[in-house]
């Protein structure tokens, strides 16, 4: 993405439209369909997005921008995003740049639709380590609260150094704070808990409940009880993962969370890495072999651990540990 050369002008002004020229868009065309879009939602009563339909990608794009600003919500951010998937390079940058406005300039409900709307179309995807960076490129400092609050899913290499330098701001404690928990705790949430651990100890978090949630993540692993074991024959040419094998199990700690690679360990000993959560095994199409034992109560997930084999049949049915990587180290004196 090209990097902006000013911040974002406020939605509607001036200077928005002389931007909106960059896309190959004049304001006088782009209002009359927006005035159209308008008297469709008059006759019906309410706004319903799903309802309409525009020319090209830009002309759809800067008319859902416009709408939001009046009518603030997911359901047309997701049209946005269409837009921004099927666009050019430059529709692209100009999408984003609309955000950057959107949380810069508000007003509140647009800012916090725009928080959401980043956070499930562009945070959880593989394009989100190029939007957070544009966005952060774009945006004033003090206007980063919404943007890491919701930057769970972003790569780490992506958001550690904005992470850093927040942390230097006390006004964003608390967004880093919400920042920092999504890493851990959002499903697709991505850190790296030992630099994750040094900004917890960084800052002031005045919530009691997300201090002792990140308090959890940066002090204990992830407990878990385990049941059955599956081996799979790694001659079969449907099992690409040589090394690993399935161990069922369920969540025994106050808090779910998901590190990539965490390390198995059992009575201090490690047996593995924790590599994918809820692995996908369809067990008529692979030739396997499972290891019983009873099964614990609660929520079954199937990991798929990477490790000699041969561990399999003595993980079943005990009371394991996951330590995302380095922190286990990190904490012994």
């Amino acid at each position: 993405m090209a990097e902006p050369t000013s911040p974002p002008p406020r939605i509607g002004t001036p200077r928005w439209d002389r931007e909106l020229a960059g896309i190959g868009l004049n304001r006088l065309s782009v209002d009359t369909d927006v005035g159209l879009a308008l008297e469709f939602a008059d006759v019906h009563a309410e706004f319903d997005p799903h309802a309409l339909d525009f020319g090209t990608d830009a002309e759809a794009a800067a008319i859902w921008v416009l709408l939001h600003q009046r009518f603030p919500s997911y359901g047309i951010l997701m049209y946005l995003r269409m837009c921004w998937s099927n666009g050019d390079h430059v529709l692209q940058d100009w999408i984003v740049r609309q955000f950057a406005a959107m949380l810069v300039h508000g007003p509140g409900p647009v800012a916090e639709s725009a928080e959401y709307g980043l956070w499930v179309d562009y945070f959880e995807s593989s394009e989100a380590a190029q939007v957070f960076t544009a966005l952060t490129l774009q945006m004033p400092r003090s206007h980063w609260d919404r943007l890491i609050s919701g930057a769970g899913p972003v790569p780490w290499e992506a958001k550690h150094h904005v992470f850093q330098e927040a942390a230097e701001d006390p006004a964003l404690h608390p967004a880093l704070a919400k920042g920092l928990a999504g890493s851990f705790y959002d499903v697709y949430g991505q850190v790296d808990a030992v630099e994750a651990a040094a900004l917890v100890e960084r800052i002031t978090v005045a919530d009691e409940d997300l201090l002792e949630a990140l308090t959890e993540a940066v002090t204990q692993p992830l407990r878990l009880r385990t049941g059955s074991a599956v081996i799979v024959d790694e001659s079969d040419p449907g099992w690409p993962h040589e090394g690993s094998f399935l161990l069922r199990a369920v969540v025994r700690s106050p808090r779910s969370r998901w590190v990539g690679r965490s390390e198995l360990v059992a009575d201090g000993q490690m047996y593995g890495r924790l590599v994918h959560w809820d692995f996908p095994f369809d067990a008529a199409k692979i030739v396997h072999r499972t290891v019983h034992a009873p099964e614990p109560e609660g929520r079954i997930v199937l990991f798929r651990v990477e490790g000699p084999v041969e561990h399999a049949e003595s993980l079943v049915n005990r009371d394991v540990e996951a330590w995302p990587p380095g922190l286990r180290e990190h904490l012994t004196p």
